[in-house]
C-alpha cells in the first residue's frame, strides 16, 4: 500500500473524495490525514465487484486509516474489494522539474563523458562510467572500523567491478552509501581503472564519485502506434526473458491500444498479463503453436476427389532446372497411365526451359542443353500433358512439386488447370511410418518394385504408379475403397498420431489468437489435446483440430518457421502459396534482423539481406491476391536491446552452435517498426506495421483468460460426493463402531460438511484413487503437509495420520477411550503407555495426533484443501498416467 509518493498536480484537483461518496458519512465519517482528499482516478474491475481509486492527499495517511476507507467503500458500495492508491500533493502546481542527480559518494561532476562498459577493454587509467548495479558484496574490515564498498554494475555492452575503502570515522555515512547501491540502483560512477591484486588481475575500479542517474527509458514517440502481434515471455522456456508484466507494462507507457501474449506451446503467462494490464490495455491472449497441416497434405485436397481407386489415374513427374517453380523451369514431363495396376498408355517430351541447364542438374538427371535444344516451349509442353490426362486424377510422388511448376506455367499462359491429385510421399508416410526414408527409389526398394532409371521422368511415373498400385492394395486390406474415405483415413488421429511418433512431419509454427471468450476456451481446448493426444519432441496442434474448434480464433501464419515462409522460401508456386495461405486470417512478416540468422551456417538458406527483403515482398503480394491482412510483428522474445546477451546465454545452455549470433528480438517502437520496413514504401510500412495491426487488435474482444475469483471452479467427478461419504462413515464404523464417541462423529460430521459444501469432495477423492491404486500396486504413498490435519482424508485412507485427541482403541470390539490420555496429558497416542483392552482383554491401539482441522481447511472450509502426496519413484509415471 503506497501512502508516501509525491506527485504535483499539474493543475485543478479532481473530486472531493466526501462529494464522490457522501454516503461514507453514514460510515463514521473520513480519517482526519483523508478529509480533504481529492480524486485522480477511478476505475472498476470485474464486472463492478472491484474498483482501483486514486487519491491525493496534504499529508501522509496512516495505513491503518487507507485500510479502514477501503473496508467503509466496501460496504457502502456492495463490492468484493476496493483498492486505494494514495499519494502526498505537492506543494504549487508547477510541473516537477528533473531533480539534479543526488550525490552517494564525493563531488561527482555536472556534465561527466561517459564511457560505454564495452569499451573499456583493458583500460587503465581514469573514466566515468554509468549502468545498474547487478550485484553488491561490500563488507565491514579492520574489525568493524572500516568498510569495503564492493559492487558490480553494467550498461549492457559490458560489466565493471567497483570497489572503495569507506574510512571507520563516520561508519553511519558509510551505511548510508552501502545502502544507496543495492542491485537495480542506477547510477554514474567516476574513479581509476587498475588491475587489482585481491581480483585474480581483473580491471577494477576504484571509485572517487558517486551519483544516482535516471535510467534510459525507451519512448514510443509516434502519434499513431503500432500494436504487437507476437511477444514471447519467460514460460517459452530456454527461449525468451520477457516478464509477462513488464511487457504489458510497457505497452501501457508506450500508449498501445493492445498487445498480445504468444508464448511456445503454453498459456502460464495470462495471469500475469490480465492482471497487470487491468483496463488500461487490451491484451490478446494467444499462442504459437506446433503446427501439423495433416489435411493439405492428405493425398487428394482439391478439386473433384471422389471416385475409386480402380479408375484410370495418370501419374506424371517432371524434371527441372532447379527446386524454386516461380524462378526455374521444366526440362522434361514424362506420364502414364494406370488402371486397376495395369498401364494403359505413355507420355514423354521435353521442354525448351529458355536457359542453360546447371551443370549439377545435368549430372543427377543426365538431361543435357542438346536434349532440349527444339524442344516444346514451356506453354505448349504443358499444354500437350494435360491434354494426355483428359481431365483424369494425377498423381505424382511429393505432388505439390510437380502440381506447382505445372500450374505456375499455366498461369504465365493463361491455360486453365484445376487439378485433383494424389500425393504418394503423403501416402507412404501415413501407410508406413516404419520406413526410414520416404524418397522415391526408397519406397520402391522397400516395396520391391524393382529397379527404375531415377530422375528421368517417364521411368520415375512409371515407378510411381506401380508404388501407388501397392498403396492401394494396402488401403483396401484396412477397408478404405474411395478417395474420400481415403482422407478421412489418413488425416484421423490415429494415422496422425503414428506419423507424429515416428517424426514423419515437421511442425510449423502458427499463431492462434482469441479474439472471443469462446475463442479462449476453444484455445484451452487446443492446448489441452496437444499435450495429450498429439505430443511429440513439442505439442502439436493438428490443422483438423484446429478446423473443429476454430470459432472466435484468429489464425497467423508466424514466423520464419512458418508454414507459408517456409513454402516461399523452398520456391513453392502461386498455386500451391495460395492454396496454403487461404486457411489463415492473416500473414505475418517481420524484421530483416529477425532473420538474418538464415544467412550463415554450413546451408544458408538466403543469399544476401536483399533476398530476405523478398520474402517479406512475397508474403505482401501473396495476401493482396488473397485478400488477407499482413502484419509486421516484432517476435519479441526480451524487453530491451540490451537483454539480448542474456538470451544468448540460454540458447547456448541449449546447445545451439550460432548461440552468439546477433537476434535482435526486443519490443520495437513504432518508428523503429517502420524504420525496418521501409524498403517496402512508405504506405505498405505504414500498412503493415500501424493499420493491419491494429486492425486485427481491433477484431478481438475484450476477455479473460480466468473467470472472476469468486468462488472455487471445482472439477466434476461423477458421484464422488456419495463415494466420500460411504468411504469415511464405512471406515469410522470399522475402527469405532457403529455407535462412536461423540467427540469422534462430531469432527467427522464437521468435517464432512465443510467438505461437502465446498466441493472439496473431488479433491479428496481424486487423492484417494491415487493413493489406493499405488497400494494396490504394492507401492505405499505418504502424505506430508497439513491434510494430516483431515480425520475425513485418514478414514478416506488418503492419509496415515489421525488427527483426533489422542486415544486408546480396541481394533476387537472398537472400544474407544479418550479419557485416559486426558487424564495423563497426553498430546500424541503414540507417547501413551500399553494397556489392554478393559472389556475383551485385547491389546488396544494408541492412535490420535490431535490435530486441529482447521489446519487443513481453516474455518467453515475457506481454505482451499492441499494434498501432497509422496510417490514412489517407480511408480510415479503409473500415477501420472492414471490421473
Amino acid at each position: 500500500m503506497d501512502t508516501t509518493d509525491s506527485i504535483n498536480e499539474g493543475g485543478a484537483a479532481g473530486t472531493a473524495l466526501r462529494d464522490r461518496f457522501p454516503e461514507l458519512a453514514e460510515e463514521g465519517g473520513l480519517p482526519e490525514a483523508l478529509a480533504d482528499a481529492r480524486i485522480t482516478h477511478e476505475s472498476e474491475q470485474d464486472g463492478g465487484l472491484r474498483m482501483t481509486l486514486g487519491l491525493l492527499v496534504k499529508k501522509p495517511a496512516a495505513p491503518i486509516d487507507i485500510m479502514a476507507l477501503e473496508s467503509a467503500l466496501e460496504r457502502c458500495l456492495g463490492m468484493e474489494s476496493v483498492k486505494i492508491n494514495a499519494a502526498l500533493r505537492a506543494k504549487g502546481a508547477a510541473p516537477r522539474r528533473r531533480a539534479a542527480a543526488r550525490a552517494i559518494l564525493g563531488e561527482p561532476q555536472a556534465r561527466p563523458k561517459v564511457t560505454p562498459m564495452g569499451e573499456l577493454g583493458q583500460f587503465v587509467g581514469k573514466a566515468t562510467v554509468r549502468g545498474e548495479v547487478f550485484k553488491e558484496d561490500s563488507r565491514a574490515v579492520q574489525n568493524g572500523k572500516s568498510w569495503l564498498l564492493s559492487f558490480c554494475m553494467t550498461d549492457c555492452t559490458g560489466s565493471v567491478r567497483v570497489k572503495k575503502f569507506l574510512g571507520g570515522d563516520k561508519p553511519s555515512r558509510a551505511e548510508d552509501v552501502i545502502g544507496a547501491v543495492k542491485p537495480g540502483a542506477y547510477i554514474t560512477v567516476t574513479g581509476t581503472l587498475a588491475e587489482s591484486k585481491y581480483d585474480s588481475g581483473e580491471i577494477v575500479m576504484t571509485a572517487e564519485s558517486i551519483a544516482q542517474a535516471q535510467a534510459p527509458a525507451r519512448l514510443d514517440k509516434a502519434d499513431e502506434k503500432r500494436v504487437e502481434l507476437h511477444l514471447h515471455t519467460r514460460m517459452s522456456a530456454m527461449d525468451a526473458l520477457t516478464d509477462a508484466e513488464a511487457a504489458v507494462k510497457r505497452a501501457i507507457e508506450w500508449g498501445h491500444e493492445a498487445v498480445a501474449i504468444t508464448d511456445h506451446g503454453v498459456v502460464q503467462s495470462f495471469p500475469d498479463a490480465m492482471k497487470a494490464a487491468g483496463d488500461a490495455i487490451k491484451v490478446i491472449y494467444g499462442v504459437e503453436g506446433y503446427y501439423v497441416n495433416d489435411m493439405d497434405n492428405r493425398p487428394a485436397v482439391l478439386g473433384d476427389s471422389g471416385g475409386e481407386p480402380d479408375g484410370e489415374i495418370v501419374v506424371f513427374d517432371i524434371e527441372t532446372t532447379g527446386l524454386s517453380a516461380r524462378d526455374d523451369a521444366v526440362t522434361e514431363i514424362g506420364a502414364v497411365i494406370i488402371k486397376a495396376g495395369e498401364e494403359l498408355a505413355r507420355f514423354h517430351t521435353f521442354a525448351d526451359p529458355g536457359r542453360p541447364i546447371p551443370g549439377e542438374i545435368t549430372r543427377l538427371t543426365g538431361i543435357r542443353d542438346s536434349d532440349v535444344a527444339g524442344a516444346p516451349s514451356q506453354a505448349r509442353a504443358a499444354e500437350m500433358f494435360l491434354e494426355f490426362a483428359g481431365g483424369r486424377t494425377l498423381a505424382a510422388h511429393n505432388a505439390p512439386f510437380d502440381i506447382g511448376f505445372i500450374h505456375e506455367i499455366c498461369t504465365r499462359n493463361g491455360i486453365e488447370f484445376s487439378p485433383a491429385y494424389i500425393d504418394t510421399l503423403t501416402l507412404s508416410r501415413s501407410l508406413f511410418p516404419e520406413f526410414k526414408k520416404h524418397g522415391l527409389a526408397d519406397v520402391a526398394g522397400y516395396l520391391g518394385v524393382g529397379s527404375f532409371k531415377h530422375h528421368r521422368a517417364v521411368d520415375d511415373a512409371a515407378a510411381t504408379g506401380m508404388v501407388l498400385t501397392r498403396f492401394f492394395e494396402e488401403l483396401k486390406a484396412r477397408g478404405v475403397t474411395d478417395y474420400i474415405e481415403m482422407n478421412e483415413y489418413l488425416s484421423s488421429g490415429d494415422a496422425l498420431l503414428r506419423q507424429i511418433k515416428k517424426g514423419n512431419f515437421r511442425p510449423n509454427h502458427i499463431i492462434i489468437l482469441a479474439r472471443s471468450q469462446a475463442g479462449i476456451r476453444n484455445l484451452y481446448t487446443l492446448i489441452t489435446k496437444s499435450h495429450l493426444d498429439f505430443i511429440g519432441k513439442n505439442p502439436i496442434i493438428p490443422k483438423s483440430l484446429i478446423e473443429r474448434h476454430r470459432e472466435g480464433l484468429l489464425i497467423g501464419s508466424a514466423c520464419e518457421a512458418g508454414e507459408v515462409f517456409r513454402r516461399i522460401m523452398g520456391g513453392a508456386g502461386r498455386f500451391e502459396l495460395e492454396r496454403i495461405a487461404q486457411f489463415y486470417d492473416y500473414l505475418e512478416i517481420q524484421p530483416i534482423c529477425n532473420n538474418r540468422f538464415m544467412l550463415s551456417g554450413e546451408r544458408p538458406r538466403a543469399r544476401d539481406e536483399e533476398q530476405l527483403r523478398d520474402f517479406n515482398r512475397q508474403v505482401v503480394q501473396l495476401g493482396r491476391a488473397i485478400g488477407k491482412p499482413v502484419v509486421a510483428t516484432g517476435d519479441v522474445h526480451f524487453l530491451d536491446p540490451g537483454h539480448e546477451v542474456y538470451r544468448h546465454i540460454l540458447l547456448t545452455a541449449k546447445g545451439y552452435g550460432s548461440a552468439d549470433d546477433a537476434l535482435p528480438l526486443y519490443f520495437k517502437t513504432t518508428d523503429e517498426m517502420l524504420e525496418e520496413f521501409a524498403y517496402l514504401g512508405r504506405e505498405t510500412a505504414h500498412e503493415v506495421v500501424v493499420a493491419n495491426p491494429r486492425m486485427i487488435a481491433g477484431m478481438c474482444e475484450r476477455v479473460r483468460p480466468l473467470p472472476p475469483a469468486r468462488k472455487l471452479y471445482a472439477p466434476r467427478l461423477d458421484g464422488s460426493a456419495e463415494e466420500l461419504r460411504s468411504l469415511v462413515y464405512g471406515r469410522l464404523r470399522e475402527l469405532y463402531g457403529d455407535n462412536p464417541p461423540e467427540i469422534v462423529k462430531r469432527r467427522v460430521d464437521a468435517e464432512m460438511r465443510d467438505i461437502l459444501d465446498r466441493n472439496y469432495d473431488v479433491i479428496y477423492m481424486t487423492a484417494q484413487k491415487l493413493v489406493a491404486d499405488s497400494v494396490g500396486h504394492g507401492y505405499p504413498v505418504g502424505s506430508r503437509g497439513s491434510v494430516g490435519s483431515s480425520v475425513a482424508a485418514f478414514l478416506a485412507g488418503i492419509t496415515e495420520v489421525n488427527a483426533l485427541p489422542a486415544h486408546y482403541r480396541c481394533q476387537t470390539c472398537r472400544t474407544a477411550d479418550f479419557e485416559s490420555a486426558a487424564r495423563g496429558g497426553y498430546g500424541c497416542g503414540a507417547d501413551m503407555p500399553d494397556k489392554l483392552c478393559p472389556a475383551c482383554g485385547a491389546e488396544l491401539v494408541k492412535d490420535g495426533f490431535s490435530i486441529p482441522f482447521e489446519t487443513f481447511l481453516g474455518f467453515g472450509g475457506d481454505k482451499v484443501p492441499d494434498i501432497d502426496l509422496n510417490f514412489s519413484g517407480e511408480y510415479q509415471q503409473y500415477a501420472h498416467k492414471y490421473t
